[in-house]
Protein backbone atom coordinates (compact mmCIF):
# COMPACT_ATOMS: atom_id res chain seq x y z
CA UNK A 1 0.00 0.00 0.00
CA UNK A 2 1.11 3.58 -0.57
CA UNK A 3 2.33 5.28 2.55
CA UNK A 4 -0.08 7.97 3.78
CA UNK A 5 0.72 11.66 4.11
CA UNK A 6 -0.68 14.14 6.55
CA UNK A 7 -2.07 17.63 6.10
CA UNK A 8 -0.34 19.59 3.39
CA UNK A 9 1.14 16.42 1.88
CA UNK A 10 4.02 16.27 4.37
CA UNK A 11 4.53 13.43 6.79
CA UNK A 12 5.09 14.61 10.35
CA UNK A 13 7.43 12.35 12.34
CA UNK A 14 5.56 10.60 15.19
CA UNK A 15 8.26 11.60 17.68
CA UNK A 16 7.77 15.27 16.83
CA UNK A 17 4.03 14.99 17.48
CA UNK A 18 4.66 13.56 20.95
CA UNK A 19 7.25 16.28 21.68
CA UNK A 20 4.82 19.05 20.64
CA UNK A 21 2.17 17.56 22.87
CA UNK A 22 4.53 17.43 25.87
CA UNK A 23 5.23 21.14 25.37
CA UNK A 24 1.49 21.88 25.50
CA UNK A 25 0.71 19.80 28.59
CA UNK A 26 2.02 22.34 31.15
CA UNK A 27 -0.24 25.00 29.64
CA UNK A 28 -3.20 22.63 29.79
CA UNK A 29 -2.39 21.78 33.39
CA UNK A 30 -2.13 25.47 34.29
CA UNK A 31 -5.52 26.14 32.71
CA UNK A 32 -7.03 23.29 34.71
CA UNK A 33 -5.46 24.39 37.99
CA UNK A 34 -6.55 28.00 37.58
CA UNK A 35 -10.13 27.02 36.81
CA UNK A 36 -10.09 28.57 33.36
CA UNK A 37 -13.68 29.42 32.47
CA UNK A 38 -13.26 29.15 28.73
CA UNK A 39 -11.90 26.47 26.38
CA UNK A 40 -8.89 28.39 25.07
CA UNK A 41 -5.71 27.46 23.21
CA UNK A 42 -4.32 24.69 25.47
CA UNK A 43 -7.31 22.35 25.29
CA UNK A 44 -7.80 22.62 21.54
CA UNK A 45 -4.10 22.42 20.70
CA UNK A 46 -3.58 19.48 23.05
CA UNK A 47 -6.61 17.67 21.63
CA UNK A 48 -5.46 18.36 18.06
CA UNK A 49 -2.02 16.90 18.82
CA UNK A 50 -3.52 13.86 20.52
CA UNK A 51 -5.72 13.46 17.44
CA UNK A 52 -2.65 13.73 15.21
CA UNK A 53 -0.88 11.02 17.21
CA UNK A 54 -3.95 8.83 16.78
CA UNK A 55 -4.31 9.42 13.04
CA UNK A 56 -0.60 8.83 12.38
CA UNK A 57 -0.74 5.55 14.30
CA UNK A 58 -3.89 4.37 12.54
CA UNK A 59 -2.76 5.24 9.00
CA UNK A 60 0.51 3.41 9.60
CA UNK A 61 -1.23 0.37 11.07
CA UNK A 62 -3.68 0.19 8.15
CA UNK A 63 -0.70 -0.08 5.80
CA UNK A 64 0.71 -2.92 7.89
CA UNK A 65 -2.65 -4.72 7.93
CA UNK A 66 -2.79 -4.49 4.13
CA UNK A 67 0.73 -5.89 3.85
CA UNK A 68 -0.16 -8.77 6.17
CA UNK A 69 -3.22 -9.61 4.07
CA UNK A 70 -1.15 -9.80 0.88
CA UNK A 71 1.47 -11.95 2.62
CA UNK A 72 -1.21 -14.34 3.86
CA UNK A 73 -2.72 -14.59 0.39
CA UNK A 74 0.75 -15.23 -1.08
CA UNK A 75 1.21 -18.11 1.37
CA UNK A 76 -2.17 -19.46 0.24
CA UNK A 77 -1.12 -19.30 -3.42
CA UNK A 78 2.11 -21.13 -2.63
CA UNK A 79 0.19 -23.84 -0.77
CA UNK A 80 -2.37 -24.19 -3.55
CA UNK A 81 0.40 -24.60 -6.12
CA UNK A 82 2.13 -27.26 -4.06
CA UNK A 83 -1.09 -29.26 -3.85
CA UNK A 84 -1.47 -29.16 -7.63
CA UNK A 85 2.17 -29.84 -8.57
CA UNK A 86 3.18 -30.83 -11.20
CA UNK A 87 0.10 -29.12 -12.68
CA UNK A 88 0.15 -25.31 -12.64
CA UNK A 89 -2.30 -23.24 -10.64
CA UNK A 90 -5.05 -21.98 -12.98
CA UNK A 91 -4.36 -18.42 -14.12
CA UNK A 92 -8.02 -17.32 -13.60
CA UNK A 93 -7.73 -18.36 -9.94
CA UNK A 94 -4.59 -16.26 -9.49
CA UNK A 95 -6.18 -13.26 -11.17
CA UNK A 96 -9.33 -13.58 -9.07
CA UNK A 97 -7.28 -13.55 -5.87
CA UNK A 98 -5.25 -10.60 -7.17
CA UNK A 99 -8.48 -8.67 -7.72
CA UNK A 100 -9.75 -9.57 -4.26
CA UNK A 101 -6.53 -8.17 -2.79
CA UNK A 102 -6.84 -4.98 -4.87
CA UNK A 103 -10.42 -4.54 -3.66
CA UNK A 104 -9.36 -5.05 -0.04
CA UNK A 105 -6.50 -2.56 -0.35
CA UNK A 106 -8.88 -0.03 -1.94
CA UNK A 107 -11.13 -0.32 1.12
CA UNK A 108 -8.14 0.23 3.41
CA UNK A 109 -7.13 3.26 1.35
CA UNK A 110 -10.59 4.76 1.92
CA UNK A 111 -10.20 4.22 5.65
CA UNK A 112 -6.74 5.83 5.53
CA UNK A 113 -8.17 8.82 3.68
CA UNK A 114 -10.89 9.19 6.32
CA UNK A 115 -8.32 8.95 9.11
CA UNK A 116 -6.07 11.60 7.56
CA UNK A 117 -9.03 13.95 7.06
CA UNK A 118 -10.04 13.42 10.68
CA UNK A 119 -6.59 14.58 11.77
CA UNK A 120 -6.86 17.54 9.39
CA UNK A 121 -10.21 18.46 10.96
CA UNK A 122 -8.80 18.38 14.49
CA UNK A 123 -5.93 20.65 13.45
CA UNK A 124 -8.23 23.02 11.57
CA UNK A 125 -10.43 23.20 14.66
CA UNK A 126 -7.41 24.13 16.77
CA UNK A 127 -6.50 26.80 14.19
CA UNK A 128 -10.03 28.18 14.44
CA UNK A 129 -9.83 28.24 18.25
CA UNK A 130 -6.56 30.20 18.23
CA UNK A 131 -7.16 32.49 15.25
CA UNK A 132 -7.56 36.25 15.43
CA UNK A 133 -9.50 36.00 12.14
CA UNK A 134 -11.92 33.15 12.87
CA UNK A 135 -14.19 33.64 9.87
CA UNK A 136 -11.45 32.65 7.41
CA UNK A 137 -10.58 29.55 9.43
CA UNK A 138 -14.27 28.69 9.82
CA UNK A 139 -14.46 28.24 6.04
CA UNK A 140 -11.45 25.91 6.12
CA UNK A 141 -12.97 23.83 8.93
CA UNK A 142 -16.25 23.55 7.04
CA UNK A 143 -14.50 22.44 3.86
CA UNK A 144 -12.49 19.76 5.68
CA UNK A 145 -15.60 18.59 7.53
CA UNK A 146 -17.61 18.30 4.32
CA UNK A 147 -14.87 16.28 2.63
CA UNK A 148 -14.61 14.07 5.71
CA UNK A 149 -18.38 13.48 5.59
CA UNK A 150 -18.23 12.37 1.95
CA UNK A 151 -15.33 9.97 2.51
CA UNK A 152 -17.03 8.59 5.63
CA UNK A 153 -20.06 7.63 3.54
CA UNK A 154 -17.73 5.72 1.21
CA UNK A 155 -16.10 4.00 4.19
CA UNK A 156 -19.49 2.94 5.54
CA UNK A 157 -20.14 1.17 2.23
CA UNK A 158 -17.03 -1.02 2.43
CA UNK A 159 -17.16 -4.72 3.26
CA UNK A 160 -14.92 -4.06 6.28
CA UNK A 161 -17.42 -1.58 7.74
CA UNK A 162 -20.31 -3.96 7.10
CA UNK A 163 -18.50 -6.65 9.10
CA UNK A 164 -17.87 -4.27 11.99
CA UNK A 165 -20.06 -4.15 15.07
CA UNK A 166 -20.64 -0.42 15.41
CA UNK A 167 -21.86 0.41 18.90
CA UNK A 168 -22.44 3.79 20.50
CA UNK A 169 -19.95 2.97 23.25
CA UNK A 170 -19.22 6.54 24.29
CA UNK A 171 -22.88 7.54 24.33
CA UNK A 172 -24.66 10.00 22.09
CA UNK A 173 -23.40 13.56 22.23
CA UNK A 174 -26.54 14.98 20.67
CA UNK A 175 -27.78 16.10 24.08
CA UNK A 176 -24.48 17.57 25.23
CA UNK A 177 -24.42 21.33 25.64
CA UNK A 178 -21.30 22.97 24.23
CA UNK A 179 -20.03 25.34 26.88
CA UNK A 180 -17.08 27.46 27.90
CA UNK A 181 -16.08 28.20 24.29
CA UNK A 182 -14.60 31.48 23.14
CA UNK A 183 -15.84 32.75 19.80
CA UNK A 184 -19.12 32.52 17.92
CA UNK A 185 -17.60 30.68 14.92
CA UNK A 186 -16.04 28.00 17.11
CA UNK A 187 -19.25 27.55 19.10
CA UNK A 188 -21.23 27.23 15.86
CA UNK A 189 -18.82 24.64 14.43
CA UNK A 190 -18.85 22.47 17.56
CA UNK A 191 -22.64 22.52 17.73
CA UNK A 192 -22.90 21.58 14.05
CA UNK A 193 -20.35 18.77 14.11
CA UNK A 194 -20.38 17.38 17.65
CA UNK A 195 -22.39 14.25 16.76
CA UNK A 196 -20.75 13.72 13.36
CA UNK A 197 -17.19 13.51 14.75
CA UNK A 198 -18.30 11.21 17.54
CA UNK A 199 -19.89 8.89 14.96
CA UNK A 200 -16.71 8.90 12.83
CA UNK A 201 -14.69 7.83 15.86
CA UNK A 202 -17.23 5.11 16.70
CA UNK A 203 -16.95 3.83 13.13
CA UNK A 204 -13.16 3.88 13.35
CA UNK A 205 -13.18 1.99 16.63
CA UNK A 206 -15.43 -0.74 15.22
CA UNK A 207 -13.42 -1.05 12.00
CA UNK A 208 -10.13 -1.24 13.89
CA UNK A 209 -11.55 -4.09 15.97
CA UNK A 210 -12.46 -5.86 12.71
CA UNK A 211 -8.99 -5.20 11.27
CA UNK A 212 -7.47 -6.63 14.44
CA UNK A 213 -9.37 -9.88 13.93
CA UNK A 214 -8.37 -9.96 10.27
CA UNK A 215 -4.71 -9.32 11.13
CA UNK A 216 -4.90 -12.18 13.65
CA UNK A 217 -6.26 -14.57 11.01
CA UNK A 218 -3.66 -13.43 8.47
CA UNK A 219 -0.82 -13.96 10.94
CA UNK A 220 -2.03 -17.43 11.92
CA UNK A 221 -2.23 -18.44 8.26
CA UNK A 222 1.20 -17.01 7.43
CA UNK A 223 2.85 -18.43 10.55
CA UNK A 224 1.54 -21.93 9.83
CA UNK A 225 4.04 -22.36 6.97
CA UNK A 226 6.90 -20.88 9.01
CA UNK A 227 5.99 -23.10 11.97
CA UNK A 228 6.22 -26.24 9.89
CA UNK A 229 9.55 -25.24 8.37
CA UNK A 230 11.22 -23.70 11.43
CA UNK A 231 9.74 -25.75 14.29
CA UNK A 232 8.21 -29.05 13.17
CA UNK A 233 10.81 -30.07 10.57
CA UNK A 234 13.89 -29.39 12.75
CA UNK A 235 12.31 -31.18 15.73
CA UNK A 236 11.23 -34.29 13.82
CA UNK A 237 14.43 -34.65 11.79
CA UNK A 238 16.90 -34.48 14.66
CA UNK A 239 18.15 -30.95 13.89
CA UNK A 240 17.46 -29.66 17.41
CA UNK A 241 20.73 -30.20 19.27
CA UNK A 242 22.07 -28.84 22.58
CA UNK A 243 23.77 -26.13 20.52
CA UNK A 244 20.61 -25.09 18.63
CA UNK A 245 17.83 -25.76 21.11
CA UNK A 246 17.73 -22.23 22.56
CA UNK A 247 17.31 -20.74 19.09
CA UNK A 248 14.67 -23.37 18.26
CA UNK A 249 12.77 -22.60 21.48
CA UNK A 250 12.87 -18.86 20.75
CA UNK A 251 11.56 -19.44 17.23
CA UNK A 252 8.71 -21.59 18.56
CA UNK A 253 7.80 -19.01 21.18
CA UNK A 254 7.75 -16.21 18.62
CA UNK A 255 5.55 -18.14 16.21
CA UNK A 256 3.09 -19.19 18.93
CA UNK A 257 2.82 -15.70 20.49
CA UNK A 258 0.21 -13.16 19.43
CA UNK A 259 1.68 -10.98 16.67
CA UNK A 260 2.73 -7.46 17.63
CA UNK A 261 0.59 -6.01 14.83
CA UNK A 262 -2.56 -7.49 16.36
CA UNK A 263 -1.78 -5.93 19.75
CA UNK A 264 -1.08 -2.59 18.08
CA UNK A 265 -4.34 -2.52 16.12
CA UNK A 266 -6.27 -3.45 19.28
CA UNK A 267 -4.46 -0.61 21.09
CA UNK A 268 -5.51 1.81 18.35
CA UNK A 269 -9.13 0.66 18.72
CA UNK A 270 -8.96 1.45 22.44
CA UNK A 271 -7.43 4.84 21.62
CA UNK A 272 -10.37 5.56 19.31
CA UNK A 273 -12.69 5.05 22.28
CA UNK A 274 -10.50 7.29 24.46
CA UNK A 275 -10.57 9.95 21.75
CA UNK A 276 -14.39 9.73 21.62
CA UNK A 277 -14.53 10.35 25.36
CA UNK A 278 -11.99 13.20 25.10
CA UNK A 279 -14.09 14.77 22.31
CA UNK A 280 -17.14 14.74 24.60
CA UNK A 281 -15.11 16.43 27.34
CA UNK A 282 -13.71 19.00 24.92
CA UNK A 283 -17.27 19.95 23.99
CA UNK A 284 -18.21 20.54 27.62
CA UNK A 285 -14.90 22.19 28.61
CA UNK A 286 -14.00 19.27 30.88
CA UNK A 287 -10.89 17.99 29.05
CA UNK A 288 -8.03 17.36 31.48
CA UNK A 289 -4.32 16.66 31.43
CA UNK A 290 -5.01 13.06 32.42
CA UNK A 291 -7.33 12.55 29.43
CA UNK A 292 -4.65 13.68 26.97
CA UNK A 293 -1.89 11.72 28.68
CA UNK A 294 -3.99 8.55 28.61
CA UNK A 295 -4.33 8.74 24.82
CA UNK A 296 -0.70 9.58 24.10
CA UNK A 297 0.58 6.95 26.53
CA UNK A 298 -1.49 4.32 24.74
CA UNK A 299 -0.19 5.34 21.33
CA UNK A 300 3.47 6.17 22.08
CA UNK A 301 4.74 2.54 21.75
CA UNK A 302 2.78 2.09 18.51
CA UNK A 303 4.21 5.28 17.00
CA UNK A 304 7.73 4.32 18.06
CA UNK A 305 7.34 0.90 16.46
CA UNK A 306 5.97 2.35 13.22
CA UNK A 307 8.74 4.93 13.13
CA UNK A 308 11.32 2.14 13.47
CA UNK A 309 9.82 0.38 10.43
CA UNK A 310 10.59 3.47 8.33
CA UNK A 311 14.28 3.47 9.29
CA UNK A 312 16.68 1.87 6.78
CA UNK A 313 18.75 -1.09 7.96
CA UNK A 314 22.36 -0.44 8.90
CA UNK A 315 24.29 0.32 5.73
CA UNK A 316 21.08 0.30 3.70
CA UNK A 317 18.96 2.85 1.93
CA UNK A 318 15.46 4.06 2.90
CA UNK A 319 12.57 2.27 1.27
Amino acid sequence: MKRPTTRGGLSSPPGRTIQRLRMLLPALLLAALTGCATAKVPQFDAFANAGTAYTQAVTGLITEVGDSAINANSVKLIGDQRLLTPDPLPIPSIRQQDQEMRDYLAQLNRLQAQTTLLGNYFQALADLATSSAPQSFATEVTNVANTLGGVTQEVRGTAIAKQAQIANVAGSVGGLIVKGVQGRELQKELEARKDTISQVLQLQQAMLQTLGRQAQANAQFTNALDYDQKVIVPLTTGQVTPQTQQAWMAERLALLSQPVLVDQVNTAAKAALSLQQAWNKLLTNDLSLADIQAITSELAPVLTSLDALKQPPAGGNPQ
